[in-house]
């Protein structure tokens, strides 16, 4: 008969190896899946502050624009905000007019609009010339089309791909078909632009340094500025705050910056023209997602108001 075998100390050894092995891999496991469930639980709220920073600054439009049309907000330079719960709401306005309009400005403002932003300056009469170009593209053309200058229409095979669309800039991200526009001299112009203002000229006093700059060295290089919004009025300080009297009708920025108590935050960038009638409704020209600018440094909001009864004015805007 056969003799049992009996387990020796070695194969209990072995035995015991692995069930702790076994042990250490199952809690491996079970610390990956908390993991994950904490790291989805995390990605959700963050998801979710984030959709309500965009709605905060979504809303902020509207009550900004309605705030200045009913003069709570009285003046360009200050920022303006207020406080929905933990969650505080900024507001900057500005008239358009205090933007160079692409679709119209000389090229000798363009040329000097991208030197300020750091272009060299053939680089920036390159892209000036080659911005004029764009926009003029096909001006001439009874049905839109583009011309040669003879007045004959081009064959297809002598236009490049991105020449179809080419004409009045509709947006300002078009200046991306610039040769030598690259991202970084985007950024830093994008703020001072504008194919909404309309206007040749711009309202200087409440323009950013860079397009006074620019409209200096226009006027220095013996280029004229039309109209009288590019010079301050006699006895007006340069960085003056009074708005228009009448504002109606007008085209105004609107930069809307969302934060909520837990960190998240939105910037909404938007052109606002106003109604004519006082009982019309302002029409929304462009609505995108803004940034925090490099080196800025949002104010204090301590002091601001809850939203439902008005803005406050914390700070210089930037």
């Amino acid at each position: 008969m056969a003799e049992a075998r009996c387990s020796t100390p070695k194969d209990r050894g072995a035995a015991l190896v692995m069930v702790l092995w076994g042990a250490v891999v199952m809690s491996i496991i079970a610390a990956a899946a908390a993991q994950q469930a904490s790291t989805s639980a995390v990605v959700v709220n963050a998801g979710a502050e984030l959709t309500r920073a965009r709605a905060l600054a979504d809303g902020g439009v509207r009550l900004g624009w309605g705030a200045f049309a009913d003069g709570r907000i009285g003046n360009f330079a200050d920022t303006w905000a207020c406080r929905d719960g933990e969650d505080t709401l900024l507001v900057q306005l500005r008239p358009e007019t205090a933007r160079i309009d692409i679709n119209v400005a000389s090229e000798e403002l363009l040329t000097a609009l991208f030197a300020a932003a750091g272009a060299s300056g053939e680089a920036a009469r390159e892209m000036a010339q080659a911005a004029i170009g764009y926009r003029s593209f096909g001006a001439d053309a009874d049905d839109g089309n583009a011309v040669e200058p003879d007045g004959s229409e081009p064959e297809p095979s002598q236009l490049k791909a991105d020449e179809f669309r080419r004409g009045p800039f509709q947006t300002i991200e078009e200046l991306g078909y610039l040769p030598g526009m690259d991202v970084s001299l985007f950024r830093a112009i994008a703020d001072d632009i504008s194919v909404h203002s309309r206007s040749a000229d711009v309202t200087r006093r409440f323009a950013s340094a860079n397009v006074r700059k620019a409209a200096d060295e226009v006027v220095r290089s013996g280029g004229l500025m039309s109209g009288s919004s590019s010079a301050t009025p006699a006895g007006q300080p340069d960085d003056a705050v009074t708005p228009p009297p009448s504002f109606e009708g007008s085209t105004l920025n609107v930069r809307a910056i969302a934060l909520t108590g837990s960190g998240a935050v939105f910037v909404r960038d938007a052109v606002v023209e106003g109604p004519i009638e006082p009982d019309g409704r302002p029409v929304l020209l462009r609505f995108v997602q803004g940034r925090i600018r490099p080196g800025e440094v949002l104010p204090d909001t301590g002091n601001a108001q809850p939203c439902g009864q008005g803005f406050t004015a914390i700070g210089r805007a930037g």
